[in-house]
């Protein structure tokens, strides 16, 4: 629809891209609104794989739409011949339905996935483009909001039953023939994209437009095992059933795919994913014929069920109660009759092996965390595999707001580093023996005469053991070092007037407790001391007209009454003190008030330092 070009903010001092709409397109209605809805359906959505919409500005006739700026390269240049690997390729897909499960969720349908539609950036992170033929459907959130522009095109869309838009080779069979599309046209659209990515093959090619059209809606894409062979059936069966040709049989939901891929993008981590599903023919050999029949019809029943969602195992549930009924009847057939001599099975196939360069990432913490994994957990996992964490200023603050502690982003930093040394927890002494019971002494009797009662003499009491003095713990000061850059989250506690001049005190507190080595070294509400440096009239050094208002952070209150040196920016400056510009985001606030209290921040820590702590 236009042209994309690479700017400069030169407000805020950081790179965007701007689309434009081409000369042929910039006085069409029809393009112009379009332009608009794409820009209107990808700023509607809140979503770290999905690109994100600044502004759009008008200037005549043209249109300008101002959008995040990714680095990195579309699938089409990512997809080698033969395929990605299978971790990869369920990493970047288990990012793609996410985003997806998001965007219907505000009843958004993309209509366009394809391979240059899919940016991935060089941390591996997923970015969905161009909205430019997303659909808004009747269900969806964004129908009810109180706006002119979002009803009217609510109720009159841009595509309507009987129109073909969207690229030929990955549409859906209803898409194709002009039917009216939901969201499990998109279902069927990331199945070819996930096709593609795990074959490096187009699951519906033709030789023009019209012949993929026709296999779009007669054809089923080849088998995994003619064109990747190395691809686990389970995979091939979650693809299979995205590209059902009738949306009533394909995943219902995209939230439906994610779980399915998540799960085998687990079990792919762990290796499980690689091993056999069915006992070797060895092994069922020697369990007898009715044995050997029984264990082939349950391979079977698991090998079907595992390719099947919930709903269609139990409306299956009969058909595997039969196959298992059939199986033992000819089990007992079998073993009636004399058994022939078994002649030798070949030697089953090698399963490929399991990967062994799978390394964590900064995702895999994240959904340890989101999963409510002990931390302990997470730092035995980070020490025994292999990882690839990034620890970018951007990539330390993503972490730090999924809520991955200070602790284990400093173990990511350095994962064989020794833990702490901890001291064991003093023995209690051992209950000391009861004291012996006295046994009466009883005398028979010599003849029948009146018997007379004899006291037995009671056994003198044992002295009672010796009592160890109880050993009180005593306090242990251990020395905890705070390495460079981690995040602290913090809090402003007073509005920063429009006004202010330079030096004028600020004063912060911290958001959450800060952690190293695993101990409080700076509780929640611990304040945080800092200045105006430039008010909002100041020219900047650079030249670059009037100039934010900037400030800076010099320390925080740590435990024991003791300080650690902290910085406002991630990156520290060697020609004076290291600031950032006051900016509330999008939070609305008088124009007499340029950040109001209870605008949330982060700072660095500066350098290396060493903190005392009391255990």
């Amino acid at each position: 629809m236009g042209d994309i070009y690479k700017a400069q903010d030169t407000r805020l001092n950081r790179f965007v891209a701007v689309k434009v709409l081409s000369g042929p397109n910039s006085g069409d209605p029809e393009r112009r609104r379009r332009f608009i809805q794409e820009a209107q359906a990808a700023s509607a959505l809140n979503h770290p794989n999905i690109i994100t919409i600044h502004d759009i500005v008008p200037d005549g006739d043209t249109q300008f739409m101002v959008m995040e700026y990714v680095s990195g390269k579309t699938l089409v240049d990512l997809i080698p011949k033969g395929g990605l690997r299978t971790p990869q390729a369920l990493k970047y897909a288990v990012q793609m339905t996410d985003a997806l499960s998001v965007a219907h969720g505000a009843g958004i349908i993309h209509r366009d996935l394809k391979p240059a539609n899919v940016m991935v950036t060089d941390s591996g992170l997923v970015k969905i483009l161009d909205f430019g033929l997303a659909k808004l459907t009747d269900r969806g959130g964004l129908t009810n909001q109180p706006s002119d522009n979002t009803r009217t095109m609510a109720d009159a869309p841009l595509t309507v039953e009987g129109s073909i838009l969207g690229t030929v080779s990955y549409m859906s069979p209803e898409q194709a023939q002009g039917k009216r599309v939901d969201a499990r046209s998109d279902v069927f659209s990331f199945g070819v994209v996930l096709y593609e990515m795990l074959t490096g093959v187009r699951a519906f090619a033709g030789e023009n437009a019209l012949s993929t059209l026709s296999a779009i809606l007669r054809d089923e894409a080849k088998p995994f095992n003619e064109v990747a062979p190395d691809v686990p059936p389970k995979i091939e069966a979650v693809v299979q059933r995205c590209l059902r040709k009738n949306p009533d049989d394909r995943w219902q939901s995209m939230q439906d795919v994610r779980m399915a891929l998540g799960a085998l993008k687990h079990e792919s981590e762990s290796g499980q994913l690689y091993k056999p599903q069915i006992p070797p023919a060895a092994t069922v050999a020697k369990a007898g014929p009715s044995k050997a029949i029984m264990a082939i019809a349950i391979g079977l029943v698991v090998l079907i069920g595992g390719g099947i969602g919930t709903r269609e195992l139990m409306k299956r549930r009969h058909q595997r109660e039969e196959a298992m009924a059939q199986a033992a009847a000819a089990a007992a057939a079998q073993d009636a009759t004399p058994a022939a001599a078994p002649e030798p099975e070949p030697a089953p196939p090698t399963p490929p092996p399991a990967p062994t360069d799978v390394a964590l990432t900064n995702d895999n913490i994240i959904e340890m965390v989101d999963a409510k994994v002990a931390t302990s957990v997470i730092l035995s996992q980070i020490r025994s595999s292999k990882t690839d964490f990034n620890l970018s200023a951007p990539e330390v603050i993503r972490l730090t707001k999924a809520g991955v502690p200070a602790s284990l982003i400093e173990v990511m930093r350095n994962p064989k580093a020794p833990p702490p040394v901890r001291t064991a927890a003093t023995k209690a002494p051992a209950p000391a023996p009861p004291p012996p019971v006295a046994t009466p002494v009883v005398t028979p009797a010599a003849a029948p005469v009146a018997v007379v009662p004899v006291t037995p003499t009671p056994a003198p009491a044992p002295a009672p053991p010796p009592v160890a003095p109880a050993k009180v713990p005593t306090e242990k000061v251990v020395v905890v070092t705070v390495t460079d850059g981690l995040p602290i989250p913090m809090v402003l506690t007073a509005d920063i007037p429009a006004d202010a001049e330079e030096g004028l005190p600020l004063r912060f507190t911290t958001a959450t407790d800060f952690r190293a080595s695993d101990v409080v070294v700076i509780p929640r509400g611990s304040v945080v001391t800092g200045a105006i440096v430039e008010s909002a009239g100041k020219k900047k050094f650079l030249g670059i007209g009037g100039a934010k208002m900037t400030f800076q952070v010099t320390q925080v209150d740590a435990v024991n009454g003791q300080k650690l040196k902290l910085r406002a920016a991630p990156v520290r400056r060697a020609d004076g003190p290291t600031v950032r510009p006051v900016d509330t985001g999008n939070q609305k606030h008088s124009k007499e008030v340029a950040a109001a209290a209870g605008t949330q921040y982060i700072a660095y820590s500066e350098g290396e330092q060493n903190i005392s702590v009391h255990k």
